[in-house]
């Protein structure tokens, strides 16, 4: 087992023996606790679905990381519910970082400034979702002074470590989908000097859950205007990371490709489900507590995934889903948008405007 940093020359010795089959997932995508402090109508991951109560021990988490390294693994994200609720946060990143394993977050923020001093040490890329260039992020996501967090801890990260990689993910729905929304949005990216994302949204879970999509989810036309005009911001140089691939098949339709996703990455749920990404949340692969990685690793279903039965899927419509299975076809152009996080990091964000959460400016109209 790798105790330092992940090398060139390993991770691309593990890329290719992914690439030619010869080994399994390189990359954990964990839900690091299933509580939550905001309460999106669209989420599937709240008290009601997942008993936050159920979510693995920290001895247990630190055991399934030191598993995927010895396994190979290069990398962990860490996601939720929001994970910088998690009691143990920076004991648990401490020990990933320690592994030599690249870390990610997804946060929501609210907590961000206040554990700044927990995640700059361990965290190599900081993702932050947010919706809506204004204090209307905060109705989308029910948590009253959001959006002013936001802004004020992007900053003061960019204070302190301005090449620190920070991407801003935009679920684009009803109440954002607006080409002057998305215009302000990317305003707001270039101002602080971060990378954004555009997402569309899709259904993670089956159909018998109650939460569902329709009352957020946009008509397909202003979606692919939607896209259209993040494509066009791109082109004019804003810090987009969607690849123009990604944002020509959004704008054209929900996107049709050949699923390589689960040769890669491999989905852990907060109470240690091992997830069937075709049946997410419903049809576990195994769980850690009964069966430990490597045993879970050898089962058949995650071989079908990343088979015939995986690749016959198109049903996600996420930058990170469409585009690695872009790539593993040999579509390059993904793959150059992805080095935008290399050369942002290397040019320490110089754009960036330093400004008072009051001082970025707000839409006043919605839509």
């Amino acid at each position: 087992m790798s105790t330092g940093h992940i090398s060139a020359f390993e991770a691309t010795r593990l890329l290719a023996g992914a690439r030619l089959g010869r080994r399994g997932p390189l990359y954990l995508v964990h839900a690091l606790t299933a509580r939550c402090n905001a309460r999106c109508g669209f989420c599937a991951w709240n008290p009601d679905f997942y008993d936050p109560k159920d979510q693995l021990p920290t001895e247990e988490i630190e055991q399934l990381y030191t598993d995927a390294r010895r396994e190979g693994f290069l990398g962990v994200s860490v996601w939720g519910g929001e994970p910088l609720l998690h009691k143990d946060f920076e004991r648990i990143m401490r020990h990933a970082k320690g592994l030599g394993l690249i870390t990610n977050m997804v946060t929501n923020g609210f907590l961000l400034e206040r554990k700044l001093d927990s995640v700059l040490p361990y965290v190599d890329r900081l993702c932050i979702s947010l919706d809506h260039p204004s204090a209307e992020h905060d109705t989308m996501r029910k948590i009253p002074g959001l959006f002013d967090r936001i802004v004020s801890a992007t900053q003061e990260v960019r204070r302190r470590d301005p090449k620190r990689p920070i991407v801003f993910i935009c679920t684009l729905q009803k109440a954002n989908v607006h080409p002057d929304i998305i215009r302000e949005m990317a305003e707001l990216m270039r101002s602080l000097g971060v990378l954004g994302i555009f997402n569309g949204m899709r259904e993670e879970v089956a159909s018998d859950t109650d939460v569902t999509i329709d009352q957020y989810a946009a008509p397909q036309e202003e979606l692919s205007l939607a896209f259209r005009t993040v494509a066009d911001l791109k082109r004019r140089g804003y810090p987009i990371l969607n690849s123009h691939t990604h944002l020509d098949m959004m704008a054209a339709g929900p996107p049709v490709y050949r699923c390589h996703w689960p040769k890669l990455m491999l989905p852990i749920e907060a109470n240690g489900d091992v997830v069937d990404c075709m049946h997410w949340g419903t049809r576990p692969v195994g769980n850690l507590r009964e069966t430990p990685l490597p045993e879970i690793l050898k089962h058949p279903r995650l071989a079908e995934l990343r088979g015939e039965v995986g690749e016959g899927c198109h049903e996600c419509v996420s930058v990170h889903r469409v585009e690695i299975s872009e790539v593993w076809e040999g579509n390059l152009e993904p793959a150059r948008s992805w080095g935008q996080l290399r050369r942002s990091s290397r040019s320490g964000a110089t754009r960036s405007v330093a400004k008072s959460p009051g001082q970025v400016r707000r839409l006043s109209i919605l839509g």
